[in-house]
């Protein structure tokens, strides 16, 4: 797929305002967090660190959620075919807030030590490492799986990597952008539900983090619009003549069947999030 080839003055244009606009995004979700109600006495770290990474990481996300509606979309209205191009810059500064995110965790996280990136420490007692944090072990395996891709998907978003790869050049991109959604997506949402939950051995409460739903609705969005897209797409190729019933029903039915794991896995969340006990005053009589 060859782009439409743009002066130089206008691509240093583009990546100036993806960048104020992810600089922005950024700043906007660390106030957010920064805010949320954290008591420092609790979690000491959590008032400036952990605010920042959930910053650098729902910015990315933002960012590949702009990428992946642009084409469905562009193809349901094709007036906004003329903005596919910003794909480019949404995926190469998706990459620089996803480094980002991952250096924040590196430095302030895991502080520059491997064992503790997965949740792992040495104990003197023992003279051995044990596996403190198994949930944090998980996320981070899940971020170096992913971050590759990424890597690779901003080094191949130019005309000569276009050229040079030809027409698997959009078989890379398409397979490895929804291998990074749906990793990103299980990741996000094991992080904003599972791993905040009120549990056992601690029974602590943590402060409710108000992106869950955001997320929740911007997968379902993206794989809504993918599914409407190739059905028109579908539709379309046939010829502008009369569907059978038959035809129309399969088509429904394919794209239904893309965007139901995307919605079982967003109501199951729901449910339980409706369910599960979330202000400590419950549990003040006992």
């Amino acid at each position: 797929m060859q782009f439409a080839s743009k002066g130089k003055g206008v691509i240093l244009l583009r990546h100036l305002f993806v960048a104020g606009l992810s600089a922005l995004m950024v700043y906007l979700f660390y106030l957010s967090y920064g805010a949320w109600g954290v008591e420092p006495a609790l979690w000491p770290a959590w008032d400036q660190d952990h605010p920042l990474w959930r910053a650098f990481a729902h910015a990315a996300f933002v960012l590949l959620f702009l990428s992946l509606t642009l084409g469905p979309v562009a193809r349901l209205w094709r007036p906004i075919a003329r903005f596919l191009s910003w794909r480019r810059e949404f995926g190469i500064w998706f990459m620089v807030l996803s480094l980002g995110h991952g250096y924040v965790i590196w430095d302030r996280w895991a502080r520059w030590d491997v064992g503790g990136l997965f949740g792992v420490g040495y104990v003197e007692e023992f003279g051995s490492y044990i596996l403190f944090r198994p949930e944090v072990g998980i996320m981070n395996l899940m971020g170096l799986m992913v971050l590759p891709m990424i890597v690779l998907l901003a080094l191949t978003s130019s005309d000569r990597a276009v050229n040079l790869l030809g027409p698997s050049w959009k078989w890379l991109h398409s397979s490895l952008l929804h291998a990074v959604f749906y990793i990103l997506m299980l990741r996000g949402i094991l992080y904003l539900f599972f791993f905040f939950q009120f549990s056992p051995p601690n029974w602590q409460f943590y402060p409710p983090i108000w992106f869950l739903y955001v997320f929740l609705g911007m997968g379902i969005l993206v794989v809504s619009l993918q599914a409407a897209a190739f059905a028109k797409t579908v539709l379309q190729g046939r010829g502008r003549g009369p569907h059978s019933a038959f035809q129309v029903a399969a088509v429904v039915g394919v794209a239904v069947l893309f965007v139901l794991p995307m919605v079982v896995t967003a109501g199951a969340v729901a449910y339980l999030d409706s369910r599960l006990i979330s202000d400590p005053s419950l549990l003040l009589g006992r």
